[in-house]
């Protein structure tokens, strides 16, 4: 890789990781989803962090995490679309909301992944950035004294 590769890839890490450290819980979980995702309509978002409405949900995609973003990045991380097609599927979506920069987001290979832990009501959910050649049929999963350790291996080539 070029130094001006790695370089943009450290800053959009770097980036990234200063709007999530900025970001509660739940607006965590919905900008993680999406990222995951691409996109999500509002009830799915609502589902996902157990609001009770709506409004809270629009509440945080605009005045939490784009407020955020903007004050980060100088431009919003979400945005909303009545439609849209997906670039990776060729799916015409309706009415959901967007992570922006899908090309800012793709996962890099820095040694440094960003990584967040989720503690739900009846389950917990780890969510971490992995280099595309990680082979997760090859997972060492322990968990000893309430440490969990899971261990995923390299492709081999």
């Amino acid at each position: 890789m070029g130094a001006s590769v790695v370089a943009a890839d450290s800053k959009i890490k770097e980036d990234m990781t200063k709007l999530l450290e900025a970001l509660d819980e739940k607006s965590r979980g919905i900008l993680w989803h999406l990222w995951w995702y691409r996109h999500a309509e509002i009830s799915q978002l609502r589902d996902l962090i157990d609001a009770t409405s709506d409004f809270d949900v629009l509440h945080r995609l605009k005045e939490v995490i784009n407020k955020q973003a903007q004050r980060l990045w100088g431009k919003p991380a979400v945005r909303f679309e009545q439609s849209r097609i997906d670039p990776l599927t060729g799916e015409k979506v309706l009415f959901s909301w967007w992570f922006l920069g899908e090309e800012d987001a793709l996962v890099s290979v820095s040694e440094k992944p960003l990584v967040d832990v989720f503690n739900e009501k009846d389950s917990v959910t780890v969510v971490a950035q992995l280099p595309a050649v990680i082979d997760i049929a090859r997972a060492d999963i322990q968990f000893r004294n309430g440490i969990l350790k899971v261990r995923l291996a390299k492709e081999k080539k």
